[in-house]
């Protein structure tokens, strides 16, 4: 799987200086903040944070950020665009299903359209929330199963044999919820514009979210949930 995300580090930013890659990572972004509530000073882990687009972005707001991922050149490109920065974010060379840090370190771990490519989701989770503080948060969002753009990446995947999908599963809400360690679960759908839709209409796309979500619709291109570890008795 590492050299499968390897192969694509030279061009992965590449995706969001696109219309529809900004947008995409806007809705998504928004979505995973409204759960995160980013604070300077906090303690945050990045899992499967690849060449550091949202790292970056935590970091530049104050909060302590570490990231971890399986590709050497994902982090080697993370590394560079934090150096540029001088943003002091820790990258590490890690698989999300065993982290190298104690059990209580972060006060927050994220992760962003990654845990839809490890073998065992709640393996995963399980271990993200080990490394939680007791009351911190862990936030999660995957590309959602049974979606526009879930058959759009397997429709991909069927005409690329070497496509990352392959290796992908796409969660529904309901399933991701259910994934979920810890306690006040909660989530939501976003992102319900098309693969197909025209990306610079911004101002037409997001009308389109906002009805979606007025709909409350659940089979948005992206899911995002929110737990909290048990704090100590």
């Amino acid at each position: 799987m590492a050299e499968l995300f390897d192969k694509k580090s030279q061009d992965y930013d590449d995706w969001y200086k696109t219309p529809k890659g900004k947008l995409v990572d806007k809705i998504e972004k928004e979505a995973i903040y409204e759960y995160l509530k980013p604070e300077p000073g906090m303690e945050i882990l990045d899992v499967g944070c690849g060449t550091g687009n949202l790292s970056l972005e935590l970091a530049r707001l104050g909060a302590q950020v570490t990231g971890i991922d399986i590709s050497e050149p994902m982090l080697a490109k993370a590394r560079y665009k934090a150096e540029r920065e001088g943003l002091p974010i820790k990258f590490y060379r890690a698989d999300a299903r065993h982290l190298p840090f104690g059990e209580g370190t972060f006060d927050a771990v994220v992760s962003l359209t990654a845990l839809e490519f490890v073998p065992d989701l709640r393996e995963a989770l399980e271990e993200a929330y080990r490394v939680l503080k007791p009351g911190g948060r862990l936030v999660v969002g995957v590309i959602g199963g049974n979606s526009a753009w879930s058959r759009y990446y397997q429709e991909k995947a069927a005409r690329d044999p070497e496509s990352l999908f392959h290796h992908a599963h796409f969660p529904t809400l309901e399933e991701l919820l259910a994934a979920m360690p810890g306690e006040r679960v909660q989530g939501r759908a976003v992102l319900f514009v098309p693969p197909d839709f025209d990306f610079s209409q911004v101002e037409e796309a997001l009308a389109l979210e906002e009805e979606a979500r007025r709909q409350g619709r659940t089979d948005g291109g992206f899911v995002c949930a929110l737990a909290y570890k048990v704090a100590s008795s």
